[in-house]
């Protein structure tokens, strides 16, 4: 029974160790700093498979190399803490704009 148990620890080890080096090959290391604009992910209580990105928020300040403090807009500027896997980055969309000007037609873009 010893026997056994010493040979599952060994198996168990040797498994673990490869997922590890597997996953920090295919991870993707993302950091915020304050100030920086995010989506959250959001489950939806009744299915949990279903999902969606909600903010943009605000990054208020880091807890820890995984854990950020996010001020979401339009919830009474509530805070929350959230991971790191939680998070995305926000890249605002410029607006476009068309302007008719002597007969000939031009683009702006602009941020909003």
């Amino acid at each position: 029974m010893r026997r056994c148990q010493e040979l599952a620890i060994t198996k168990l080890t040797e498994v673990r160790d490869k997922r590890k080096v597997w996953y920090d090959n295919n991870a993707v290391k993302r950091e915020f700093r304050v100030g920086d604009l995010v989506l959250v992910l959001a489950t939806s209580k009744p299915n949990k498979m279903t999902v969606q990105w909600t903010g943009p928020g605000v990054i208020e300040s880091q807890l820890s190399e995984t854990n950020y403090i996010v001020r979401m807009r339009g919830k009474k500027d509530k805070t929350q803490i959230y991971h790191v896997n939680l998070l995305k980055p926000y890249h605002q969309r410029p607006e476009r704009i068309s302007l008719i000007v002597n007969g000939r037609e031009e683009i702006q873009e602009r941020e909003t």
